[in-house]
């Protein structure tokens, strides 16, 4: 028994990525006002143990927007970098006031790359798009996890809507999904032909400002605890007051929110701010703001 085990223990060291582990950095897309700040979180874990990924503390990581793509060294109208290190729970945060942001290659939207060198020279980096909108304009919640994949017969009606919505409003994205799946998420927007858009989570991770030292500089502080998006988008977001659902909870989370949620099909649900519409054909007249 003893021999088996040592065997197994062999092979599963001799498929595993090193001795040292290896880094995994979670960098969701970000959103901003024009007027207001950006205040990306980033996650820093270590896989050492096969499969369970611990936290990464006391790590440097190093935040810098972009106008393009490009984010490469020396890349042309980068921001002020910023820098934090993760905390207990590998959570590092920066504050950037929107009045820093360059001179974008395409209007309102930006790049911010995310890096990593540790003190044994290990690499990694991530790079993320920034939307920031104009909080003067509508904005529409959709939630991701509702809208017809492709293949669905009703695919092309919602799109259809949701590239009419898009006129007159900017649109985002929730969903369930792990943020790992982010990229993916977008190329999958592009081949059903949705408008693009920036895809977050139902819930983030808590955080609050601190000011301290002799220039009562920021400090970005992050909690334990999991906070619903949606009360922090509509403070920047004043015209943020339609989301678009099918499940009972994307109609609960809009509602306790103060806003109204277009529900396509699923009459059973019901309420004060709910509107039911019967399929995508019909769905931009209800959701586009007065």
């Amino acid at each position: 028994m003893r021999t088996l085990f040592l065997g197994m223990l062999f092979v599963a060291l001799s498929f595993s990525p090193g001795c040292g582990g290896y880094y995994l950095l979670t960098v969701p897309d970000q959103l901003a006002s024009e007027t207001g700040a950006l205040v990306p979180v980033v996650r820093l874990q270590r896989n050492d143990f096969f499969f369970l990924a611990l936290a990464a503390p006391d790590q440097p990581m190093r935040f810098r927007l972009y106008p393009t793509p490009d984010t490469s060294h020396g890349a042309v109208g980068q921001s002020p970098l910023r820098s934090a290190n993760t905390d207990k729970m590998g959570y590092a945060g920066v504050h950037f006031p929107m009045s820093e942001k360059p001179v974008s290659g395409k209007a309102g939207l930006y790049y911010m790359k995310v890096a990593l060198q540790d003190l044994e020279g290990e690499e990694l980096f991530s790079a993320v798009p920034v939307f920031v909108w104009n909080a003067a304009k509508p904005v529409v919640a959709v939630d991701l996890d509702c809208l017809p994949q492709l293949g669905a017969v009703d695919r092309e009606e919602a799109a259809a809507a949701l590239r009419t919505i898009y006129k007159s409003a900017n649109l985002l994205y929730l969903t369930r999904r792990s943020r790992r799946t982010q990229e993916r998420a977008h190329i999958l927007l592009a081949e059903c032909q949705y408008p693009d858009g920036p895809v977050l989570l139902w819930q983030r991770q808590r955080w609050h400002i601190v000011r301290e030292g002799r220039f009562r500089l920021p400090r970005v502080v992050v909690e334990s605890r999991l906070d619903s998006q949606l009360p922090k988008l509509v403070e920047d977001f004043p015209k943020l007051r339609v989301g678009i659902g099918r499940s009972e909870l994307a109609a609960k989370a809009f509602v306790n929110a103060g806003m109204k949620c277009v529900i396509v099909g699923n009459a059973w649900l019901t309420g004060s701010n709910i509107i039911h519409r019967q399929g995508w054909g019909d769905l931009a007249a209800a959701v586009l703001p007065e």
